[in-house]
C-alpha cells in the first residue's frame, strides 16, 4: 500500500507582459488613423492591469482637478476627452492636431503564476496487469491571473483610452481573453481524477 505513489508539479511563473494604449475613437491627432497616444507623467508602475479599469475622470471633473489640469496640453482635450489618474501618476489627452508623448508599451500588466499539481498510484496484478488512480489539480492554490488588456493571445483589447469603462482591465482570465477556455491557463482551480488500466 505504501509503494507505487507519484507526485508530480508544473509550477510557471511568467513575468509581466508590456501594454500601452491606443486611442481609437477621439481621433485627437486628427488623422483618422485611430491609434492616438497619450501624455503620460509619473510611475508606470502605478497604472498595472487588473480585473477592473483604470480610475477615470471625465469632462468637469478632469478639468477640476489639479493633477490632470498640471500636466494637460490642451483645457479642450481634456474637457473632452477626461484623464486617467492612479495616486500620483496621471494620462492626459494631447493638443488638438498633435500626437501623445507617451511611448510604445509604457505599462506592464500582472504577469502570471500558476501551479499545477498530480498525485497517482499504480497497482500491480499479477505480471502484465495494472491500474493507476491519478488526481490532477490545475490552478492547485486557486491564483487568480488576469489576461493582458492589450488583446493578442492572452488578452484583449481593452486598452483604448475612449472606452473609460474598460480601460487597462484584463477582465478575464489569459485562457477566456483569448477565446481557448482550457485547463491549465489561467482559469481557476480544476479537478481532474483519472484510472487508467493496462493489460
Amino acid at each position: 500500500m505504501l509503494e507505487g505513489w507519484q507526485v508530480n508539479s508544473i509550477v510557471s511563473l511568467y513575468g509581466a507582459q508590456p501594454w500601452g494604449p491606443m486611442d481609437a475613437g477621439n481621433d485627437l491627432s486628427q488623422t483618422g488613423e485611430a491609434t492616438d497616444r497619450w501624455d503620460f507623467f509619473g510611475n508606470p508602475k502605478n497604472f498595472k492591469s487588473g480585473a477592473v479599469g483604470t480610475n477615470y475622470l471625465a469632462g468637469a471633473d478632469a478639468v477640476n482637478d489639479p493633477l490632470c489640469v498640471a500636466h494637460a496640453r490642451s483645457l479642450d482635450s481634456l474637457s473632452s476627452a477626461g484623464c486617467y489618474k492612479v495616486r500620483n501618476s496621471v494620462m492626459t489627452p494631447p493638443a488638438p492636431g498633435t500626437f501623445g508623448l507617451m511611448g510604445r508599451n509604457t505599462f506592464r500588466d500582472s504577469g502570471f503564476k500558476n501551479w499545477d499539481f498530480s498525485l497517482a498510484k499504480n497497482w500491480k496484478f499479477r505480471e502484465r496487469f495494472g491500474a493507476q488512480f491519478r488526481g490532477e489539480l490545475f490552478n492547485f492554490i486557486n491564483h487568480p491571473n488576469i489576461a493582458n488588456p492589450f488583446g493578442g493571445q492572452n488578452g484583449w483589447a481593452h486598452n483604448d483610452p475612449s472606452v473609460p469603462g474598460s480601460f487597462g482591465c484584463g477582465c478575464a482570465t489569459p485562457d477566456v481573453a483569448a477565446s481557448n477556455p482550457v485547463i491549465g491557463s489561467g482559469g481557476s482551480r480544476a479537478v481532474q481524477p483519472g484510472l487508467k488500466l493496462s493489460f
